[in-house]
């Protein structure tokens, strides 16, 4: 999923997807609520996030329409989970500062006949709080690596990015 630009980021942030896909991180309050509580969950999430209930449920069925969510039954118990797209689009919103000044630097030289994956990795690089230092140098101060490794990976790139965890000095 796509965020554009960073005021675009901030709103989609606050929107009633995101505050329903956090609710499917695993034992998160939210999560543990929803899973036993469903009302209360609701109603709780109703009054954090000021959507109305139903804007809300309908947050939900579209997270499901969009594969960002899936309904498994495991030993007669229905279980709501994240799906890897759905990890994916609450990632940016759920990820913790790295420790003091260290940083997160991605550098990268991807080839032109790569160009649509070199404008997606950039694209996502930048909703997920990197800061460009150099044209193809990102830096942060958010814990991404999982993220990046995973999408790294579904890009098909990884002979052309280098992943680092540094310091300032």
């Amino acid at each position: 999923m796509s965020y554009g630009h960073n005021s675009n980021y901030r709103q989609r942030e606050k929107s009633a997807l995101v505050f329903v896909l956090k609710a499917f991180i695993p034992y998160s309050e939210a999560n543990v609520m929803l899973a036993f509580k469903p009302n209360k969950f609701f109603n709780e999430l109703e009054k954090i996030s000021r959507y109305k209930r139903a804007t809300l449920e309908a947050a939900m069925r579209e997270a499901q329409r969009q594969k960002m969510i899936k309904l498994q039954e495991i030993r007669d118990e229905r279980i709501i989970r994240l799906t890897a797209r759905g990890r994916r689009t609450v990632r940016p919103f759920v990820a913790k500062k790295l420790p003091g000044d260290t940083r997160l630097m991605v550098s990268f030289d991807i080839p032109e006949d790569m160009a649509v994956q070199r404008a997606k990795f950039r694209r996502v690089l930048k909703d997920w709080h990197f800061k460009q230092a150099q044209k193809s140098v990102w830096l942060t101060s958010y814990d991404h690596k999982q993220s990046v490794k995973e999408l790294i990976g579904e890009l098909d790139i990884a002979n052309f990015v280098q992943l680092y965890e540094c310091a300032i000095i």
